[in-house]
Parts: C-alpha cells; structure tokens; sequence
C-alpha cells in the first residue's frame, strides 16, 4: 500500500457493514437488543449508552464510505 491510499474493503462488506451501522443509528434500540440485550432479562439501555452508540454509528459509517477505498 502506498502512502496517502485508504485501507481497501470489498463493496459487499461495506453494505452489511452499513446496514448494521444505519440500524444504530435509525433504532439504536435494536441495536442494543442485537448486541447486548440478548444477555439480560428485562434490561433497558440508558440514555447515555443510546446516543453514544448512535453518535459511534454515524462515524464508522463515515469512515467506512470516506477513508476506507
């Protein structure tokens, strides 16, 4: 890799990635229930870990279509 290019992701990838990421951001609530509310009987996600998790969402999905080639 020369210097200046991004790191290479085939399209595919950058599609599934995107879409788990759009789910975080649109319904960070399924999100937490993908990732984490499967462990725990009748637990809920503070708000703090909602908007930190869709503010984390929109920036790998911009990392994602900006830097990665």
């Amino acid at each position: 890799m020369k210097s200046g290019e991004g790191i290479e992701m085939p399209f595919f990838l950058k599609i599934i990635a995107s879409a788990f990421l759009l789910i975080y951001i649109f319904n960070p609530k399924i999100g937490w229930m993908i990732s984490e509310g499967w462990k725990y009987k009748n637990a809920e996600p503070s708000e703090v870990y909602l908007i930190i998790n869709r503010i984390l969402a929109v920036a790998f999905l911009i990392i994602i279509w900006f830097l990665v080639r």
